[in-house]
């Protein structure tokens, strides 16, 4: 039985209605060197969602595999960390790299730049980034990863997810080609146009539409039957709440939808229409149940 869903619309509108409908999508401060904890001051924006439905991911094996003794420079590998670019949940920014590469960071996002980057360029990614890599082929550019895999381009377009709490690294090529470098030094090529994702020790590569996978860096969700457990994680870093699950029976759903511009609230109703869930918003806090 739902709760009194126009009441808690009401209540919720209250809540959500000081905040702005537009991403910020501008320059990210540079929080210099970290020492101790990480950097904890952050921008305190919240975003507005959007969508575009994707489509079923053609699934194929064919792709090129190959061994390296020195896949990674040691420059890379013992580099010290510089600079920090950090953006929190709800916020989206972006940051151009002294070398004039680009790199839009996407909610709860953490960039960090190494000492010796003018002369081998390195940088760790912990979150999602879409980058614009400056071509130059005698000075590849490496993004280190937190499950171990590393990416190695000379100059390229790309989506790279690879947050903490997730349990794979999923990258998407728009222009150009990469080499990712798995933990145990085995080399991926992947062309324009492709996926690919490691778990552990499985690689799955596809072939699918670039511009669904960088849909956020335009200001858009979308959902294309996502399986509940991730709809909530990515809901929970685009506008900056906490949510809470009473009822694990909701994991056992997924969700499609597509947003612009709508706030929490209007999504959240449609899960409770289509998903049979009930919800409940006190500050920055959401509760599920069923």
């Amino acid at each position: 039985m739902h709760m009194d869903n126009n009441h808690i619309v009401e209540k919720n509108r209250e809540v959500f209605a000081s905040l702005p409908d537009s991403p910020y999508l501008g320059h990210i401060p540079d929080y210099g060197q970290r020492t101790g904890k990480a950097v904890r001051k952050v921008l305190r924006l919240i975003t507005a969602a959007a969508a575009v439905l994707s489509v079923p991911l053609a699934i194929y094996t064919a792709y090129d595999i190959f061994s390296a003794e020195k896949p990674v420079p040691e420059q890379v590998a013992s580099a010290v960390v510089q600079r920090t670019y950090m953006v929190n949940d709800g916020v989206k920014g972006s940051v151009m790299l002294p070398d004039s590469t680009i790199v839009c960071l996407n909610s709860g996002s953490v960039l960090e730049i190494s000492d010796n980057f003018e002369s081998c360029r390195g940088v760790t990614l912990k979150g999602e980034g879409y980058f614009e890599v400056k071509a130059d082929r005698t000075n590849p550019f490496y993004i280190n990863t937190p499950k171990g895999v590393k990416i190695m381009v000379t100059g390229t377009e790309f989506n790279l997810s690879c947050y903490e709490d997730q349990n794979d690294v999923k990258l998407s090529l728009v222009k150009g080609s990469v080499e990712v470098i798995s933990g145990d030094d085995i080399i991926y090529r992947v062309s324009e146009n492709e996926d690919i994702s490691i778990t552990g020790g499985k690689v799955v590569k596809s072939v699918t539409k670039a511009q669904e996978a960088v849909a956020w860096t335009k200001g858009k969700l979308l959902f294309d039957d996502t399986p509940m457990k991730d709809v909530i994680t990515r809901l929970e870093r685009w506008y900056g709440v906490d949510i809470s699950v009473e009822d694990i029976r909701i994991y056992n759903s997924s969700f499609t939808g597509e947003f612009s511009g709508e706030s929490l609230v209007q999504v959240l109703e449609l899960l409770s229409i289509t998903s049979d869930i009930e919800y409940h918003i006190t500050g920055n806090k959401v509760i599920l149940n069923q």
